[in-house]
């Protein structure tokens, strides 16, 4: 059951009168997850009391960061990622709250993702149900999974005493909230679990009465000077424990929630990214079909592992693979969001036979989009189809909720460094790059591609050349081009020449249009013209 502001009376929703609504949120902002915040308490209440006086249509971030964190007319978002960073903030406070304290409450509050108009609904109406993002009523919609099930067992505490327990129950909900923002996951979390020891004394049973293939468990255990945390993840196919896991951090006065929250992060990463033990383990399994026999998640995993390894062989595969997934299920907006990469790939290197594919890399993307607001895969392709078009405003606004979204996810961070980096904004980059590869070894090489042009701008082309090792780009005249034009730069010229050889091969009109095909994927003009310069010194003949 939903509210919606513009029915007959209130009184007509049943429970979810103004009133009732009113006292939710009251009951909500008395917690202590929002005692601390008084910006993240004023966002609530003017979302809330907006929506309930019907001017929903007036909750923009422009009106959010001039009424409630108080910018200026000239406020733009573009710059100023401020409502976008508050508003993934405030979900995932909500988030924690009804996991802890709201479990029983009357009414669900919530910020949906890709949007800041609240939505209500009565909690009898929302038990192990998908709602639907795009209902101002707040219609339940129940969405088959395409993803693997994970069940998050309450970890176990070990300290020794039961006032202890607050951290053991604190990760197991950090883990659930954080493992919920992939997509392709459903997590269940057996809460219950922690005051019922019989619940989690088989396992194996609770996982296979949930429908689930996994099962992460662990413990914690505390002393004066460190937390100690210890994971493992067991594949209920097999029976085996396919990751396990320890993390030990310094126990320092007013950083516990911090550390927590690290903890699950590293956790999060390992196991549930596009690049984690669970994506890689099916992956594995999905490789022995043949494309078109694929299901729609199997679809994705084979786009992931493209990503990782690409080839001509497997960009071929991925599009059979997710052109018939996109058949079955037209309104699964990630299908369309993986193929809209792949046309924005085609594009960037100018491959033949692909020349309106920048035109269909955006309509794909919008219409991911479009379906699936929420999905972090959505918005970050739809900022790399926006960046290729040379859409600074939509690349920077799709990037910001990409990241707002999944700030845990290795992929979409390591994505926006790349484009950052290739935009020329080093700064916000460099980091970006640096977090996804410390978080996750497993990550698509053409992350390295952000080293490359930054040891280009410092112009310490050893560096350079030792880095593009680590980089190499599918289907493209990059990789030797690179080469060539590094090798020119230190003096290597016969060295360079085998590489022109195969830019010559990949691409025989490359000398007529360097300008124009390098700044496809990069945007940084001094840059492309060191690029020019280094392959005409290693003896390519490129018109002026």
């Amino acid at each position: 059951m939903g509210f919606d502001e513009g029915s007959a009376s209130p009184e007509a929703a049943g429970e979810l009168t103004r009133d009732a609504i009113r006292e939710q949120l009251d009951r909500i902002l008395a917690h202590r997850e929002f005692l601390a915040t008084d910006k993240m308490r004023d966002f609530l209440r003017f979302v809330v009391e907006e929506t309930l006086d019907g001017r929903k249509h007036r909750i923009k971030g422009y009106t959010i960061a001039t009424r409630v964190f108080g910018r200026g007319d000239d406020f733009d978002a573009s710059q100023d990622p401020i409502v976008s960073i508050q508003a993934g903030r405030l979900r995932r406070a909500l988030e924690r709250y009804y996991l802890i304290a709201g479990g029983h409450d009357p009414i669900s509050i919530d910020i949906p993702k890709g949007r800041y108009v609240p939505r209500f609904v009565a909690q009898n109406a929302a038990v192990d149900a998908t709602r639907n993002a795009d209902s101002d009523a707040g219609t339940v919609q129940l969405d088959p999974p395409t993803g693997p099930t994970i069940v998050v067992l309450p970890f176990e505490n070990l300290t020794g005493d039961p006032a202890q327990q607050y951290l053991a129950v604190g990760l197991t909900d950090d883990l659930a909230t954080e493992l919920g923002r992939f997509q392709d996951l459903v997590v269940v979390s057996c809460k219950s679990a922690t005051h019922n020891p019989d619940a989690a004394s088989d396992p194996s049973e609770l996982a296979t009465a949930a429908g689930a293939r996994f099962i992460l468990q662990g413990t914690v255990r505390k002393d004066p000077e460190t937390v100690k945390v210890s994971t493992q993840l067991t594949d209920v196919a097999d029976g085996r424990q396919i990751w396990a896991e320890a993390y030990t951090h310094p126990l320092e006065a007013g950083r516990l929630f911090a550390t927590q929250e690290e903890i699950a992060r590293s956790v999060v990463a390992a196991i549930g990214s596009e690049y984690g033990i669970i994506a890689r383990r099916l992956s594995a399994e999905a490789r022995k079909k043949p494309p078109a026999e694929l299901d729609t998640y199997e679809a994705l995993l084979r786009y992931y592992a493209h990503q990782i390894s690409p080839s001509v062989e497997s960009i071929q595969q991925c599009f059979t693979a997710l052109e018939r997934a996109a058949e079955r299920e037209p309104e699964y907006g990630p299908v369309w969001s993986a193929l809209a990469t792949l046309h924005c790939q085609m594009y960037s290197v100018d491959a033949p036979g692909f020349e309106e594919s920048l035109d269909t890399a955006l309509r794909f993307a919008r219409r991911g989009v479009s379906l699936e607001p929420g999905s972090q895969l959505g918005r970050l392709i739809l900022a790399y189809a926006s960046y290729l078009a040379d859409d600074s405003e939509s690349f920077h606004d799709e990037i910001g909720t990409a990241l707002t979204l999944n700030p845990n996810s290795p992929y979409t961070v390591g994505t926006a460094g790349y484009f950052h980096v290739m935009r020329g904004e080093f700064d916000r980059g460099l980091p970006l790059l640096d977090r996804a590869i410390a978080a996750n070894p497993c990550h698509p090489n053409w992350f390295h591609g952000g080293y490359v042009i930054n040891y280009l701008r410092q112009q310490e082309y050893d560096h350079a050349l030792l880095e593009v090792q680590n980089y190499s780009p599918y289907l493209s005249y990059w990789l030797p081009a690179a080469y060539a034009a590094i090798l020119g730069r230190v003096g290597r010229i016969d060295e360079a020449k085998t590489y022109l050889e195969q830019v010559e091969q990949q691409k025989r009109d490359f000398s007529s249009r360097a300008h124009e095909l390098f700044r496809r994927t990069l945007k940084i003009e001094p840059i492309i013209v060191d690029l020019i310069d280094g392959l005409r010194l290693a003896g390519m003949a490129i018109e002026r």
